[in-house]
């Protein structure tokens, strides 16, 4: 059976992955929002998701010491890292302690800090090309900005999960925690890069009424996320 998902929390993908498992099909591969799952009996495995220590590949010394504690290595996705262990061995919990879950989050930070940057270099690049008159460009231009606010929420995300863990210690915090962006905004920029996609691929162009419909919306529902998020960070 194959899934597609996108996530970029890991603690909601690694949920979601046990409770897959809970109900009988043990995830064996993954790629590009598409996993995998084969039958298995119910509640077999036990699933947790790590930043590895290297970007495009799981270091030898790393995969060996998980090997030792019988963790398998099912999939790693850049520094993404998918891993499971029998049920039967105990509850599997790869950072137990506040400092180490700090340490981890701290990572995961910086990978999302490092995308997004790399996505709005991409966006400038987006833009300028289509300010220059390539179709094909505006879409995308819409598609890398929805991709750039959900990294923002995901770097909101874990900042205030960190200040949680800092607290848990009984660290004073000197910063309000941040409130995410309304997923509305990207969820419009999404529609208006599928109404612009449209006018580009022949056969499937919509009616002129239909993108005038679909272009309102889009931008009625980035207009909404604005003000909702105003409000929320005032």
């Amino acid at each position: 059976m194959t899934v597609f998902r996108m996530y970029m929390d890991k603690d909601k993908e690694t949920e979601w992955l046990n409770r897959m498992a809970q109900d009988g099909y043990a995830m064996v591969s993954f790629f590009y929002g598409f996993y995998k799952f084969v039958p298995c009996e119910k509640g077999e495995w036990q699933y947790q998701i790590d930043i590895g220590h290297g970007f495009f590949n799981v270091k030898k010394n790393y995969s060996e010491f998980m090997e030792e504690m019988d963790i398998e290595i099912v999939q790693s996705w850049g520094p993404w890292v998918i891993m499971r262990r029998k049920t039967r061995e105990g509850e599997f919990s790869l950072y137990s302690d506040i400092d180490s879950r700090i340490a981890q989050y701290k990572k995961i930070l910086l990978m999302y800090k490092i995308a997004i940057v790399i996505e709005i270099m991409i966006l400038i690049f987006d833009l300028y090309c289509a300010f220059k008159g390539i179709a094909w460009a505006w879409p995308c231009s819409c598609v890398i900005a929805a991709i750039v606010f959900a990294f923002i929420n995901m770097i909101i995300r874990t900042k205030n999960t960190i200040m949680d863990l800092e607290e848990q210690k009984g660290e004073p915090q000197m910063s309000a925690r941040g409130r995410n962006i309304s997923p509305a905004i990207p969820a419009g920029f999404l529609i208006n890069a599928i109404n612009l996609l449209s006018s580009n691929i022949p056969g499937i162009t919509f009616p002129n009424p239909v993108r005038i419909v679909l272009l309102g919306f889009s931008v009625g529902l980035i207009i909404y996320g604005a003000a909702v998020s105003a409000i929320r960070h005032r």
